[in-house]
Formats: C-alpha cells, structure tokens, sequence
C-alpha cells in the first residue's frame, strides 16, 4: 500500500522531473565553466517530451476522455499554438567566434536560472504534497 502511494502517478513523475532538471543543470554548469574552451560544443539536456509522453502513457489508456482531441483542424493543438511545444522556446545559438565554441553566457544564464525556478517549484509542491501525506497517515 506503501510503496504505491510513494511510486505511484505524481511523486514518480516528480522524481523523473527532479533527475531531468538536475541534468539540465550540471550541462548548463559545464557549457558555462568552458565558455572558453575552443572548440567545445554546447550540452543541452531535453527531457520534457520523454517526461510528457510517460505521464500521457500512466495516466490515460485509449479512448480515455481526459485526454484532449481536436475535432476541428482550426482547434489549437494541446501542447500549444501553430506547433509549438508548452513551455519550450527555440534556442539556438549560433557562435561568431572563430575557436568553433558556441557557448553564449546570456544564453546558459537564462537556461540556468529557469531551470533553477522550475526546480524549486518542483520541490516546493512535492513537499507540500509529502505534508498532507504526513497530515493522513497521523491521523
């Protein structure tokens, strides 16, 4: 009983999200500790779609009214407008510099402290969550 309640739906997905945001952040700590390294290419870790297609795969079968369809081809897709994915922004950096590095400062900053934001509200929720499971246990 246990272990369905600390492995199941949300805390599971929130342990996935947990790991995908610390990766993210140890490649932005190693893109912005060689900025100046010729020739290093820029790391990027991207793992919201493999979490999104997971949750989508637990939390609805086929046929499964929660999930939303679109019924008209002039209804926006679920993930966004005009293909765009929830929560993602094209990043592409191109370098100008002649050492072939590709790493922008304001480019790993930016992604540095979204991803710092995102963890923290991740953390935030599932302490609050582990809380009222700590309230229903005693009762």
């Amino acid at each position: 009983m246990l272990g369905s309640i600390f492995n199941g739906g949300a805390l599971a997905a929130a342990r996935a999200a947990l790991t995908g945001l610390s990766r993210r952040h140890e490649a932005t700590s190693a893109n912005i500790a060689n900025i100046d390294t010729p020739g290093y290419q820029r790391r990027e870790v991207q793992f919201e779609s493999a979490l999104r297609q997971t949750l989508r795969d637990q939390l609805s079968g086929p046929g499964d009214p929660s999930v939303l369809a679109r019924t008209h081809p002039g209804h926006l897709a679920a993930g966004g407008g005009a293909g765009a994915q929830r929560g993602s922004v094209p990043r592409d950096v191109i370098s100008s510099r002649n050492d072939g590095n590709n790493v922008s400062i304001d480019e790993e900053m930016l992604i540095l402290a979204e991803t710092q934001i995102r963890f923290q509200a991740l953390t935030q929720t599932l302490g609050r969550r582990l809380t009222t499971l700590r309230s229903v246990i005693r009762g």
